[in-house]
């Protein structure tokens, strides 16, 4: 197998990992001591402005995200949330 063939296969896969498992993987790479050196900088070190992919968010969603006033177990229970927020506008339509 040619150098090129491993290139192609490796970039195959990391194209069609989950973000978690991009993660993960960067991750094991960088704890690696011979490959953590060809790692470019961590995109969020570079800058605070979302990539040209959408991976990141800026920084300014994240200060909005922050400013939302929920119940603290709304993500978790958010079905619930917005079952009763229906039943209430039903019942308030009737």
């Amino acid at each position: 197998m040619t150098a090129a063939r491993d290139y192609e296969d490796l970039r195959y896969a990391v194209e069609h990992l989950s973000p978690r498992q991009a993660r993960r993987l960067r991750l094991i790479i960088s704890q690696d001591e011979e490959f953590a050196d060809v790692l470019p900088p961590r995109a969020e070190d570079q800058t605070d402005e979302a990539d040209d992919e959408g991976d990141l968010l800026p920084a300014s969603f994240l200060a909005l995200a922050g400013s939302i006033d929920a119940p603290a177990d709304y993500a978790e229970n958010h079905d619930a949330y917005i079952a009763a927020r229906g039943d209430q506008r039903g019942s308030a339509a009737g």
